[in-house]
């Protein structure tokens, strides 16, 4: 799995340069970044287009990006996976009460650290992954069954879906995932992801 998003200190690791330096240049609107809680967090074609543009050789998870997008852009599938697949349309949140905070590629409307907690990752680096990249091999085989469900029926069958996990300080510890819809984005679906 490729980064799509970086932080200021790497970023600033690879210009040589403090990470408050390029923290201000997000600020001032010199390069793009997303605010994702009290950070910032650099999308991959931005990071490209500065080191590139300093002449800086890619780093190896760079690299990895830019290779991706340009077989994606050729129409070479990735191997494995579910290209085009509904798993393309599950975004991966942890249930905070009121209200959930939803992560899409768009924008991060919030992070918190427990979800890092629970899957080793933050939810910024979790954008367009496929939710089975967190689950131990064949615990997540039913939910894209238990997530079209949910839509279509809402009121009928279980309410959640009992997974383990494989990355993380709980790693083979079981999740519990509900799966709904968002009044607004109609095309795609919240997957909740909350300890057991």
């Amino acid at each position: 799995m490729e980064k799509t998003l970086f932080s200021t200190p790497e970023l600033a690791e690879w210009l040589g340069v403090f990470h408050t330096t390029v923290r201000r240049w997000i600020e001032h609107g010199k390069i793009k970044g997303i605010r994702v809680g009290r950070n910032y967090k650099i999308p991959a074609d931005e990071v490209i287009r500065i080191l590139n543009g300093y002449g800086i050789s890619l780093p190896e998870v760079v690299s990895k990006y830019r290779y991706k997008q340009k077989n994606e852009a050729k129409n070479i599938p990735p191997s494995g996976g579910y290209r085009g697949s509904i798993l393309q349309k599950l975004l991966i949140v942890e249930e905070i009460g009121d209200p959930a905070f939803v992560c899409r590629k768009e924008s991060i409307l919030g992070a918190n650290e427990a979800f890092a907690d629970l899957v080793g990752l933050s939810q910024a680096d979790l954008i367009g992954v496929d939710i089975a990249e967190i689950l131990v091999e064949g615990s997540g085989e039913g939910i894209i069954d238990f997530a079209l469900r949910r839509i279509e029926q809402p009121n009928r069958g279980p309410v959640d879906h009992v997974a383990f996990l494989k990355t993380g300080k709980n790693g083979g510890e079981n999740v519990k995932i509900a799966a709904g819809t968002l009044d607004d984005m109609k095309d795609v679906f919240l997957v909740v992801v909350k300890g057991a």
